[in-house]
Parts: C-alpha cells; sequence; structure tokens
C-alpha cells in the first residue's frame, strides 16, 4: 500500500522532503500578525511613550527645583546681593566689590546651567528602566484552550468549508440547506434510463472533489486571509 499522507500543498513533493509548507507558513504567520498585531502594538507603543516621557518630565522638574532653591539660596547669602538687586545691577558699590559680586552671580548662573543639564541627562538616561516598567503593566491575555471561541471556531462550525467566516446563524445556515435539499432532481430522459440498465457502470476508484480554492479565511469573510501564503 502507498503512504497516504499527502503531498506538499506548495510544490507537491513527497511527504516530509521539501521546506515549501514550513517557509509558507512562516509568511503567512507574520502576515497574520501585522494585519491583527500592528494597531494594537501601535496603541501600546503609545501608551507607554506617553507615560514614560510624563514621568521623565516629572522627575526632571523636581531635581531641578531643588536646584534652583539652593541657586536662589546662595545668592540670597552674598555680600551686597540684596542692594545689588534693589538698584537692577547698578548698586552704588565700590568697583572692586561691585566685580567680586558679579563675578560670584556668574559662576553661580553657571554652576545652575551646569545643573540643570546633568539633571536633565540623568532622567534621560533612565528611559530604558522606565520603558521597561510600563511595558511590564501591559497584559496580553490568550483564551484557554476550552473556552467556546477556540473549541468550536466559525470554520469548525460551518464543516471546515473553504467559505471564510460565515457570520449566519447556524439556524439560518441548516434553513437554506433544507430548502436546497427538498428540490427535486432533475428526471433522466428514457433512453437514458434504458441505456443504464443494459450497461452496469464498472467498478473505479471514487472520484476525489477538488476542494475550492480562496485565499483563506479572514476576519472579515472572504479574502484577507493568508494572501501569499502560497497556494495556487
Amino acid at each position: 500500500m502507498s503512504d497516504p499522507s499527502p503531498s506538499c500543498a506548495i510544490c507537491y513533493a513527497p511527504p516530509d522532503t521539501c521546506p515549501c509548507e514550513s517557509e509558507r507558513l512562516a509568511i503567512a504567520v507574520e502576515q497574520a500578525e501585522r494585519r491583527r498585531m500592528d494597531e494594537q502594538l501601535k496603541h501600546i507603543r503609545e501608551w507607554v511613550i506617553e507615560h514614560s516621557r510624563i514621568h521623565i518630565l516629572h522627575a526632571f522638574t523636581r531635581l531641578t527645583s531643588a536646584r534652583k532653591a539652593a541657586h536662589t539660596a546662595y545668592l540670597s547669602s552674598l555680600p551686597h546681593y540684596a542692594i545689588y538687586m534693589q538698584y537692577s545691577g547698578r548698586p552704588p558699590l565700590h568697583p572692586q566689590a561691585m566685580a567680586q559680586l558679579q563675578a560670584q552671580i556668574a559662576e553661580a548662573h553657571a554652576e545652575l546651567k551646569r545643573g540643570i543639564d546633568a539633571d536633565w541627562r540623568a532622567s534621560v538616561l533612565r528611559y530604558p528602566e522606565v520603558l521597561d516598567y510600563f511595558y511590564s503593566l501591559v497584559e496580553l491575555k490568550l483564551p484557554g484552550d476550552r473556552s467556546a471561541e477556540v473549541v468550536n471556531p466559525p470554520f469548525a462550525r460551518a464543516g471546515y468549508a473553504d467559505q471564510g467566516y460565515d457570520q449566519r446563524s447556524p439556524k439560518e445556515g441548516k434553513k437554506k440547506k433544507k430548502v436546497r435539499d427538498e428540490t427535486p432532481a432533475p428526471e433522466r430522459p428514457r433512453r437514458e434510463r434504458r441505456d443504464s440498465n443494459h450497461f452496469p457502470r464498472q467498478n473505479a476508484p471514487p472520484v476525489v472533489p477538488t476542494p475550492p480554492i480562496h485565499p483563506g479565511y479572514g476576519p472579515y469573510g472572504h479574502g484577507g486571509g493568508y494572501s501569499g501564503y502560497g497556494y495556487p
């Protein structure tokens, strides 16, 4: 008895002798992921980025607020700083005292700028940690193996017929099938019936029906299936 295993659906080679089906399955999986997951991944990515950015900005604001408060306290502690501010930077001071005060103020401003840059760098460098945290909050939920959607998918309810996802109710489908079954078969001509009695049929192997060829099952009925899977 010959091997009843089906030949390759792509190149018709003997079973387990070519990589066609596994390669085309990998392509079909990638296409299905793009159709079903790209939009969800885009939404998740935007949500994670938005909340991560908000957290980074809040952390930076807290750091700079403390640094600016320390900067203001330091300036207020400088000699003659109050009168310097009172006269809008032109106080009646000795030139030497004025030069020293201006140098101290300039150095304090430069130190504040360096500190703010360091705070921003420290905040931005935390992005990997923050992104990982918010991605960890996302829940990917798979249905149970015994759930109705897994055990009895639409193509199983249709008897695995190559019809795509039939959205009609089972009762409607049975009703239409019943109407078709009640249609009387056309009567053969009398001569054909007589000839068939004189010439009995020979025993022959059963004729294998050719399955209909469709792109496959898609989420919206016909089409949108495993295009590119490689079937002729």
